[in-house]
């Protein structure tokens, strides 16, 4: 019976605590989604780039009407091809390699309920492009439209080609061969994956063909050669210690090469090619036999489908279970490390997770000088947590981080220059790694000098003792260079002392030890001589404009090398001080030091306002050039 009745007030405890979900609204995660398309629907995914793509070219038309060759087009096309290849070996014309192209790929439409049939064709069109833009195209003629229909029949086919194999459950695979319409036999050899990770983390690739972006407001998509990719990654590689961020993916691009060119008389009737995975994030161009051609680009699918498939509800448990959710905590990347590239950590608000930041990431990395200069981290943490223990732990995964860049071998000099972001309580977080301690936590654990810190930290054992003594006793992180500050409720808000978030903190279970410090002698000693008598000490309980921890962290100074920015909401007018983003007020979250503020008409979600993100692209970009290398 009481188990029951555990369980009924355990489901009682998240139903009320779904409340809180609309109370804090602001703080919840991104609404950026993906939807996947039916497989005919894959070719509107490459016309957004060009025209429309779904009958014969004109010129094919043509050449089939003047040679009396549309019964074979209808009804013998393999026969049509072999009459092609003879007419361009006798003529030497390229016309003939397009038309050649262009039949294939339709003649795949058509067999499009027959996959055996169709992949075939759909082989042979992407022989027959690639012949024309590696050996036929003019590279002088750059205005040569020829050579964007070829590209685009490559692309499409190619799209047609992997997801045969990949249904078949081989298009990673190699030592198999395929037969094209024509009779040209090719042999496929390994992949060669030129993406910057460990094979063995990649799960899956996908087709950005498959999906749509929902609710990006920024569109990165460039056209060239090439079929964009989705690489799903483990999320944890046990050996080197890194963690990439919950459902993280790469961007690649397939591209088929061939070891050698058909000849002119299509003598050679065996190939061997080799599907290259590039790296489309570090990538723009790509070298296939000599030539190096624009590689297509998609930037915004892989982005969007890691907001696929999210736990229902993972904000709000790693809120209410901070012990049960540990796993999950600390710093992330959201791309391969770069020791050339300045990291900038995005650090989370209440109850918010991965995807609060797709907006911001998307269109930041559509700007050149950016993807070139900057490599993006997350930290993860439960805001049910007490704000100075997150922050604590930011401060912890920082400087790991580094140590683990140091023992690896690579060069700090762009980790040092490091950017933090962080947005509402991540902002909180992000102020105590450019603040310094002082003296000021040791005099709350001593009573204010009433006892020794050796006799405050009496009962503890010598380890416990050291983990006090580096919580108490701190200076500001010397690689942190810049701190941009995103609806921060640096004073609090009266939210927190609202019935909601006084039910928000009870839903919350915090972790033993941090209960265990809560109950001690020692906490109640220091809590009774400042006149203290109910301290929460929850996250949403240091948002409370009167709570002792809040209070604390104002009284930290910032660091006066490190430059610092707002960016704030105010929900009826931009630019005006004043007025609140509906959770915290303009005087909670004006800084009198800041180097720059901004003021954007926007509820509490600051960090996916375009304004606001275009605001980080020039703080970001002014980073640039602070630096000692770009200043004249």
């Amino acid at each position: 019976m009481t188990e029951v009745i555990s369980r009924f007030l355990k489901k009682q405890r998240l139903l009320f605590c779904s409340v809180l979900i609309i109370g804090l609204s602001g703080c919840i995660s991104d609404d950026v989604t993906i939807k996947k398309v039916a497989s005919e629907e894959r070719f509107e995914y490459s016309s957004s780039m060009l025209q429309s793509y779904d009958k014969l070219l004109p010129s094919s038309i043509n050449l089939l009407s003047n040679f009396l060759l549309n019964d074979l087009y209808r009804n013998h096309p393999e026969r049509l091809l072999e009459k092609l290849e003879k007419l361009y070996v006798i003529e030497k014309n390229n016309v003939y390699m397009e038309v050649l192209a262009d039949c294939s790929l339709n003649l795949g439409q058509r067999f499009s309920s027959d996959p055996d049939t169709a992949v075939r064709y759909y082989l042979s069109a992407v022989l027959y492009s690639y012949n024309y833009l590696i050996k036929l195209d003019k590279v002088e003629s750059v205005y040569n439209p020829s050579r964007l229909v070829m590209l685009r029949v490559y692309n499409l086919a190619l799209t047609e080609l992997f997801s045969y194999l990949d249904r078949k459950n081989i298009g990673n695979g190699s030592g198999f061969e395929l037969t094209a319409a024509a009779g040209q036999t090719v042999f496929f050899q390994k992949p060669d994956v030129r993406l910057k990770v460990d094979v063995k983390r990649i799960r899956r690739f996908r087709l950005c063909a498959d999906y749509r972006p929902v609710n990006l407001t920024h569109v990165s998509h460039r056209f060239g050669i090439g079929v964009p990719l989705i690489v799903t990654l483990e999320r944890k590689a046990e050996d080197s210690g890194e963690i990439f961020a919950d459902n993280m993916v790469l961007p690649g691009t397939l591209v088929m090469d061939f070891e050698q060119l058909p000849e002119n008389k299509f003598s050679s009737k065996r190939y061997t090619c080799r599907f290259i995975i590039a790296d489309s994030r570090n990538s723009d161009t790509i070298a296939i036999h000599g030539k190096n051609i624009p590689l297509e680009q998609d930037l915004s699918t892989p982005l969007a489908f890691m907001a696929k498939d999210p736990m229902p509800f993972n904000f709000l448990f790693y809120m209410m279970r901070p012990g049960e959710t540990r796993k999950m905590q600390g710093l992330y990347r959201f791309e391969t490390f770069d020791p050339n590239r300045i990291p900038v950590v995005l650090v989370h608000g209440l109850m918010s997770d991965t995807r609060t930041w797709l907006q911001m990431i998307n269109t930041l990395r559509n700007d050149p000088v950016i993807l070139k200069n900057y490599q993006i981290y997350g930290f993860s943490y439960s805001s049910g947590n007490p704000v100075p223990h997150s922050a604590f732990f930011l401060r912890q995964a920082l400087r790991k981080e580094r140590e683990r860049i140091v023992k690896a071998g690579y060069s700090t000099e762009k980790f040092d220059r490091m950017v933090l972001v962080g947005h509402s309580m991540g902002g909180l977080l992000s102020r105590g790694a450019i603040s310094g301690s002082g003296d000021i936590l040791e005099k709350l654990l001593t009573g204010n000098g009433a006892c020794t810190l050796e006799q405050a930290l009496e009962g503890l054992n010598d380890e416990q003792k050291k983990k006090v003594k580096q919580f108490i006793h701190f200076e500001p992180l010397a690689f942190v260079k810049r701190v941009v500050f995103i609806a921060v409720p640096h004073r609090g808000s009266k939210l927190a002392t609202s019935w909601i978030g006084r039910f928000g903190a009870w839903c919350i279970r915090l972790p033993e030890e941090v209960i265990r410090r809560r109950n001690s002698a020692q906490f109640r000693q220091i809590m009774h001589a400042l006149g203290v008598k109910n301290a929460g000490i929850t996250g949403i309980d240091n948002l409370d404009p009167d709570n002792i921890g809040l209070k604390f962290i104002n009284k930290l100074p910032i660091s006066s090398k490190v430059p610092y920015h707002s960016i704030i909401g105010n929900n009826r007018e931009s630019g005006i001080p004043g007025g609140t983003d509906g959770i915290v007020p303009y005087h909670s979250s004006h800084l009198d030091g800041a180097e720059s503020e901004l003021i954007v008409k926007s509820g509490h979600s600051v960090q996916k306002n375009p304004l606001a993100i275009q605001e980080l692209r020039r703080i970001l970009l002014l980073h640039l050039k602070t630096l000692p290398e770009n200043k004249k």
